[in-house]
């Protein structure tokens, strides 16, 4: 396939869904760049229709921003770290990055030389994380897809999910069906780190207005309330920028689940629960911790 080629939906999908299940076939590197065209899976439009939703608008350039001054390269190291530990990844293994996004851990752990397919529904976050590895060689596909609807079956080592991008779904029903996509594509003993906020720490540390500073000066006032019957965080942000303009920023609507609903649902879905850990030092998990930070395991 030459480089900047035009691919059918589904053909490269195809390909790089038997890239992970066969060792008879590898993409090349421009195969596997072209792969961030594709909407692997286009069921998922006649699912949920035109209609935008929240996460479709939120992830743009306005949440970078927003989360520029929490997303440091110290927190992204600390994380790396803690996550190749704990999946106990080495080279030529495969990774599912479950929401990659534009590769904040995606890119690191291939440099590495773990083989790493990214998955996420912006294609903006995709197309900045095969910029950022132009010319690199690579074993890294993005694709854009739905977290709900994964073309693979027993070939991923691991997969992971980090920084609270799960709970995002309309019900219980449709975030159990990231997770027994998830069981579904794991190798028999594979793992699976997942990484939320605790929804015990965001009660205990309530907080309805607040602000902080973006890169530019633009300053982000934010407005958070919990729906308790729903156990959701609504979350909506003010963008003041530095000339005094005013706009309304789509902001994010949460599930957040104790670590006993999560624990059911992994189970219910196919996965066994192996602990939980309240940050990225590995500190147990306690009422006061920030994190809930979850290891499971598809059953041998």
């Amino acid at each position: 396939m030459k480089r900047g080629k035009r691919v059918q939906v589904g053909s490269v999908a195809e390909q790089t869904a038997s890239m992970f299940k066969t060792e008879k076939r590898a993409l090349t590197i421009e195969e596997m760049r072209d792969a961030v065209e594709v909407v692997v899976a286009t069921e998922v439009m006649e699912h949920t229709g035109a209609a935008s939703r929240w996460y479709e608008a939120f992830y743009g350039r306005d949440y970078l921003d927003i989360y520029d001054f929490y997303l440091t390269p110290e927190r992204t190291a600390q994380e790396l770290a803690f996550i190749e530990h704990t999946l106990e990844l080495k080279p030529g293994q495969r990774l599912l990055d479950l929401c990659s996004g534009h590769g904040r851990h995606a890119i690191p752990l291939a440099r590495n030389g773990v083989r790493v397919a990214g998955i996420d529904q912006s294609l903006e976050y995709l197309k900045m994380a095969a910029k950022a590895t132009k010319g690199e060689q690579l074993t890294l596909a993005n694709l854009r897809g739905d977290m709900r609807y994964l073309p693979f079956s027993a070939c991923f080592d691991a997969a992971m999910n980090i920084f609270s991008s799960f709970g995002y779904l309309e019900d219980e029903a449709e975030d159990a069906m990231v997770l027994r996509a998830v069981a579904n594509l794991l190798k028999p003993g594979g793992r699976f780190l997942i990484d939320l906020i605790s929804r015990e720490w965001v009660l205990r540390n309530y907080v309805p207005n607040d602000w902080h500073e973006g890169p530019d000066g633009t300053l982000y006032l934010e407005h958070r309330e919990f729906d308790f019957a729903e156990s959701r965080e609504h979350v909506s942000f003010l963008a003041i920028a530095p000339n005094g303009s005013r706009r309304e920023v789509p902001g994010h609507h949460i599930r957040l689940y104790t670590l006993r609903e999560l624990v059911r649902m992994l189970v219910a879905t196919g996965l066994e629960f192996e602990e939980a850990c309240g940050g990225f030092e590995g500190e147990p998990y306690t009422v006061d911790s920030r994190r809930m930070i979850v290891l499971a395991r598809k059953p041998s």
